[in-house]
């Protein structure tokens, strides 16, 4: 299943130096750990389980292979990539339905790489504070048409609107509506 929502880690983590003496060994887990624990505190469980994070590794943490669920979510350590970067646009560029797709990451070359794939890049630093907030920003799922729902002609058809056009692109401005994304989820399912 593609994701609807992937997160540069680190970079949403922020430029995090390493700690001074004194402080834990593990500050880079208990990072990622605070991360983890924010998302699946804030996202909503259909999101969760369309949602795909990506941290940088050469080692992945200890008794983790490369890629591990937490709280439904996908999350991936980039082993064998040069960096995240590699591997984030990888899932990018390998997208079915990539106006489906909003990217978390302030790095210009990922931003980039949506907009070329026609994906919603968001500035990390930005998303992460208004979903602390309790506002989710992803790409908005457009309603499914009378002809995904139904075979069967509308009961109403001055009701439908031939000349409009299929929304082209990502609605930039929309928020997410949790129950049209569960809905669309529940209708479409997997990819």
């Amino acid at each position: 299943m593609f994701p609807l929502l992937l997160i540069d880690g680190y970079n949403v983590i922020g430029p995090v130096a390493p700690p001074s003496r004194g402080a834990s060994a593990n500050w880079l887990h208990d990072e990622r750990q605070l991360l983890l624990n924010r998302l699946s505190e804030h996202l909503t469980d259909p999101i969760r389980s369309r949602t795909c994070v990506v941290f940088d590794a050469r080692n992945p943490p200890h008794g983790v292979n490369d890629r591990m669920s937490f709280a439904d979510m996908d999350v991936r350590f980039a082993v064998g990539y040069p960096e995240a970067d590699d591997l984030i646009e990888e899932i990018i560029f390998a997208h079915p339905t990539p106006k489906s797709l909003t990217v978390i990451s302030s790095d210009h070359r990922l931003q980039a790489a949506a907009k070329r794939k026609k994906a919603l890049p968001l500035d990390s630093e930005e998303w992460l504070d208004a979903l602390l907030e309790g506002e989710i920003r992803m790409v908005k799922i457009p309603k499914a048409t009378s002809k995904r729902k139904s075979k069967k002609k509308p009961s109403n058809p001055s009701s439908e609107r031939p000349d409009a056009a299929p929304p082209s692109g990502p609605n930039l401005d929309a928020m997410l509506d949790t129950d049209e994304l569960q809905k669309w989820l529940e209708q479409y399912g997997s990819d």
